[in-house]
């Protein structure tokens, strides 16, 4: 073992000791967690669901109805916004390196998209003629693709994931394993 290699591995016990290290890591790695729970795909999916349903999380985290004398949404809406939002919002959206022009040109699509599908369905859907329930399915969906587009713009979000990444496995082979654990839905 040459010098460098050994003031490597001091260094290494040392911070393994250090309680304040410690912390650091495990603060790290939750704030980590965190980040990969927010651009999971399927919890963004699940999000968009319950909002459409006219839902929305209470203090302990269930969905429950915002107004309780409210109509049923469509399922047939729920399931067509659904099905082509899976496409949009997805791993491959996130993680990418999308240019302005790019995000504008994707948030038209979308736009036009959900005008189109409300409008020519709105009979089907049992929304005819409701136009801020029409908006109000509009701002979610449009709201929430434009917030992953946003942070796919010039590739921050990778970068940001996969900097956490080599500084978390830069420090401690235990948190190797756990921190991969978390990219399972990738």
């Amino acid at each position: 073992m040459d010098e460098m290699e050994f003031a490597a591995q001091q260094q290494q016990n040392q911070m393994n000791a250090d309680p304040a290290s410690f912390q650091a890591d495990a603060f790290r790695e939750d704030k980590t967690i965190n980040i990969l729970q927010q651009i999971n795909p399927d919890n963004l999916l699940t999000d968009i669901e319950h909002r459409i349903r006219g839902e929305k999380k209470d203090y302990t985290g269930a969905w429950v109805k915002i107004a309780s004398k409210a109509e049923p949404v469509s399922e047939e809406l729920v399931a067509n916004f659904i099905s082509f939002l899976g496409c949009i919002l997805n791993q491959n959206t996130s993680m990418s390196n999308f240019k302005e022009q790019e995000v504008n040109n994707l948030m038209m699509m979308i736009t036009n998209w959900v005008k189109s599908d409300l409008v020519v369905n709105a009979g089907k859907y049992g929304i005819e003629g409701q136009y801020t329930e029409y908006d109000r399915i509009g701002h979610i969906v449009c709201s929430t693709c434009f917030a992953v587009f946003k942070r796919a713009l010039n590739g921050r979000e990778s970068a940001r994931i996969f900097k956490m990444m080599r500084m978390n496995e830069s420090i401690g082979g235990e948190k190797k394993s756990s921190l991969k654990d978390n990219f399972k839905f990738w």
